[in-house]
Formats: structure tokens, sequence, C-alpha cells
């Protein structure tokens, strides 16, 4: 079986090179018929980039500017120049007939390195056709000023009914809490009514004959009570701003893993002399309790958490409490740590008799600190 499948294999390679062929050197004898072969062989295995590539190649050779110049034509205009320049470069002579054309297709591209070309235009095209996209998307702030003008469409019904009625109980405090408006927008629609309430004051006053004819449909108790509507619905907005700002979900802050917290602490991971074996630190996140030896100044700490858990900031442990946590000296460590079980209740029982003067850890983890135990 394992025969008959190799010997398939092997027939499919076969095939598959025949109908592919192979780079061939131009013979004068044969010419005309390996110049088929080349052809045929060069635009069924290559694209318009390879034939672009082998033509900057051969330009290169001579002239490195030029070349780096025609990378900016577009990749089709080098389909047979490119391949005439890979038979050249490969060893082949060409004929009149392919010299000639190489030689003006030389020309002929040297002279599009300052034409525009058509990857060009199509980029332009997609270009305008995202822009155009781009400008019918409303910006956040039309949205916001659709959104005010939606809102604000039953205040003005309820303007209108006032300027008829020469009254109105209807509360914007109350419309905008039902609506949940944003503070933003709430904003707007109070900024909305600030022309009115200033031209009725102006009214009230009668310093301008014009205002005073165009509200004169009002007397004065009715307008100033008019002037006092408008100035609540601006004062209800701006209470609204405060509200929604009081109101709003605060933002929620992004969890960082144990792992990324404990990215950049540095410690011991064995400490051979007494056989001590760091645990892993990210143990030390949401613990109440850690212990570490302080292998160069023979320490042992132990650090209880202040009303919650134990974290770390770059390389320190936070949020332990300074009344509860200790360190001590120990004089033999050897002897401290042998046999010794690093659990919590063991640690504890450990230190009881340590008679060296206690201090108050300052909480930064080392390469010389081992990490005993987190609980």
């Amino acid at each position: 079986m394992a025969v008959n499948t190799a010997k398939r294999k092997a027939a499919i390679e076969k095939a598959e090179r025949i109908m592919k062929g192979v780079e061939v050197t131009l013979d004068p004898d044969t010419y005309q018929r390996d110049l088929m072969r080349a052809l045929n062989y060069y635009n069924a295995n290559n694209d318009d980039k390879d034939k672009k590539k082998w033509y900057i190649h051969h330009v290169a050779k001579t002239d490195k500017k030029q070349a780096v110049a025609l990378l900016k034509v577009d990749d089709y205009h080098f389909r047979y120049a490119g391949i005439l320049a890979r038979l050249q470069d490969g060893g082949s002579v060409l004929q009149e007939k392919e010299l000639n054309y190489f030689n003006e297709r030389v020309a002929f591209l040297n002279n599009q390195v300052g034409s525009r070309q058509k990857s060009q235009d199509k980029q332009d095209k997609k270009d305008a056709a995202t822009a155009a996209l781009v400008a019918a998307q409303p910006s956040i702030q039309q949205r916001m000023e659709e959104k005010a003008h939606e809102l604000a469409g039953e205040i003005e019904g309820a303007i209108d009914d006032f300027v008829i009625n020469k009254t109105s109980d209807f509360s914007t405090k109350n419309y905008l809490l039902s609506k949940e408006v944003a503070a933003p927008i709430a904003k707007r629609i109070g900024e909305f009514y600030t022309k009115l309430s200033n031209e009725l004051r102006g009214a009230i006053a009668g310093d301008d004959e014009q205002l005073v004819e165009g509200y004169s449909h009002f007397n004065k108790r009715e307008l100033k009570k008019f002037a006092d509507f408008v100035d609540n619905i601006i004062a209800d907005c701006q209470q609204q701003v405060q509200t929604a700002k009081a109101n709003r979900a605060p933002r929620k802050r992004k969890e960082v893993t144990p792992t990324k917290q404990v990215a950049k602490m540095k410690f011991l991971r064995e400490f051979a002399e007494l056989s001590l074996k760091s645990v892993a630190p990210t143990n030390i996140i949401g613990s109440s309790e850690v212990w570490v030896y302080n292998t160069k100044y023979r320490k042992v700490q132990k650090y209880v958490a202040d009303n919650g858990t134990i974290s770390v900031k770059g390389t320190t442990l936070v949020g332990f409490s300074l009344k509860d946590s200790v360190s001590l000296t120990l004089r033999k460590p050897e002897e401290f740590f042998k046999g010794l079980s690093m659990g919590k209740r063991a640690l504890s029982n450990a230190i009881k008799p340590i008679t060296t003067k206690p201090s108050v850890p300052n909480g930064r983890i080392n390469e010389e600190c081992v990490i005993l135990g987190a609980f």
C-alpha cells in the first residue's frame, strides 16, 4: 500500500514538472523553440511582480538610482521585458528582434517613471470612496444636536401652549428625568432657550421698542410669568446636567490579570544553601498573608493584609498592615528552616521564639528574596 502511494506521488510530481517545464538557456541553434519554452515556463510559474523584480534586478547592475525609480511603475508593464531580462541574466544571448524590443521597452519604462500609473488612479478612487463614506456618517456632535432638537420638540409644544393659554403645568424637570437625558444633551437643550429668555426680559424692561411691540399681546403680569416659565426650562436643563452626571455609572476599570500585575517583580526562585524555593508570585494577588525571606540580610518577613488583600505594584507589595506586619533577623537561618513546613501556622509558630528586635518591612521584593508562601 505504501509502495503504491509512493509511486502515485512520484507520477504526480513528474507530471507537474512536465507541465511547468524548466528554466532554459537560449541555444542559437534552437533559439525559437527555446524562447517559446521559456515564455511558457515563466508565464505558467511566475506573476507580474516576479517579472518586475527580474527587470529591476537587471537594471540595478548598471544604474541603481534608475532601478529604485522603476519601483513606482505598475507591475503589468514588465511582463515580456522582465522575462527577457531574466534570460539575459541567466546567460542567454537575445537575437535582433527580441533585443530591439527589449531596448524599446527600456526607453518606455524609463518614461513611465514620471507618468501617472493606473494603480494611482485606483487608489485615488478608493480614497475618494472612503472619504465620501466618512463624510456621510454624522459626527458625535451632529448626533447630539439632532437628539437635542428631537427631545426639545415636547418643550416647544409646552411653550406654544403657554403662548395660547397664558399658563402651563408642563414640568421640564420631570420630562428630562423620564427620558433619562444625558448631560451634554440637556445642556444643549437649555441653550436653545437662552435667546428667548433674553428677549422676554428685554420686553419686560421696555428698552427695546421692537421687543415691546412683538410681545404686546401679553400684559405685564403675563409676560413676567412667561419669562419665568422659560427661565425654569433653562434651570431644569441645568439641573438635569448635574443629575445625569451624578447618576452616570462609574467607568469600569479594566481588570488586570495576576500574571500582568507581577510581570515586573524580581525575586529569587531558589536558594540552594537552605533548600528554599519560591512559590509563584501570582499567588500573592488576593492573599491575606505573605511570607518572604531576604537571603542577603537573613530577615524573615511576615506581611498581613490591611482590611482587604495584598497586591503588587511594580516590585513592591501593597495593601499590607504596617501594624501587624513584621520583619525579624535570623541568627541561625539553617536551624530555623531545618525541617520547617512552609505552611501559615508552621511559619507563625517558628517565629515566636525569635528574640531579635522586630522592625516594619517595606514591602520591596528583589532578586535576593525568596517568596516562602502566600495564603
